[in-house]
């Protein structure tokens, strides 16, 4: 059995609706997303598959999701949209100081990813999900996206993790359909 596994680094924040402790709060991580695949042949050109084809067609789709947004869930999305489209429009207000204009939006994901989508609430950057995103989720998120786009015949999803933490220690929650 051939194994591939690679990543990707994304900059954001999310807020866990009903936690019971400090992750209630909005709060931002420097997360890291793996996508493991496996294979047991390899294709013409030596490859379970093309590093550039996992990351264009998995990975940097997530990133222009999330990169420098906001997660939250869509029932808190939606019972907050007001709020955070008054502090959206306060916090990008804030360009004028410094740059004399509104500055450029931010990059955001044209289409849904797997459910999960951009909103812009006075011009914020948000990922909106059908969840709330905790890092158990989001794995589970992450593997559905990677096992369809890239499974095949001869490709799977071995696993998907997503670390929430890197250092000191690293905080990690992993999806496999089969628990290996």
């Amino acid at each position: 059995m051939y194994k591939i596994k690679t990543g990707i680094h994304i900059h954001f924040a999310h807020h866990i609706r009903g936690h019971a402790g400090p992750c209630v709060s909005i709060h931002g991580h420097t997360w890291k997303f793996d996508v493991s695949l496996v294979a047991t042949e390899l294709d013409a050109q030596g490859f379970v598959i093309d590093f550039d084809h996992l990351h264009e067609r998995v990975l940097v789709p997530c990133h222009q999701l999330l990169d420098h947004s906001l997660a939250l869930g869509e029932k808190t999305y939606a019972e907050n949209r007001d709020t955070l489209a008054q502090l959206g429009r306060a916090f990008v207000e804030t360009r004028r100081e410094t740059l004399g204009h509104l500055g450029t939006p931010q990059t955001t994901l044209a289409d849904s990813l797997a459910g999960a989508r951009n909103e812009r609430p006075g011009g914020i950057k948000l990922a909106v999900f059908p969840f709330s995103p905790t890092s158990e989720r989001l794995a589970r998120w992450l593997y559905e996206v990677a096992d369809s786009t890239l499974s095949d015949e001869r490709v799977k999803v071995a696993a998907t993790h997503i670390y929430e933490t890197l250092l000191p220690t690293e905080a990690v929650a992993e999806y496999s359909p089969t628990g290996s």
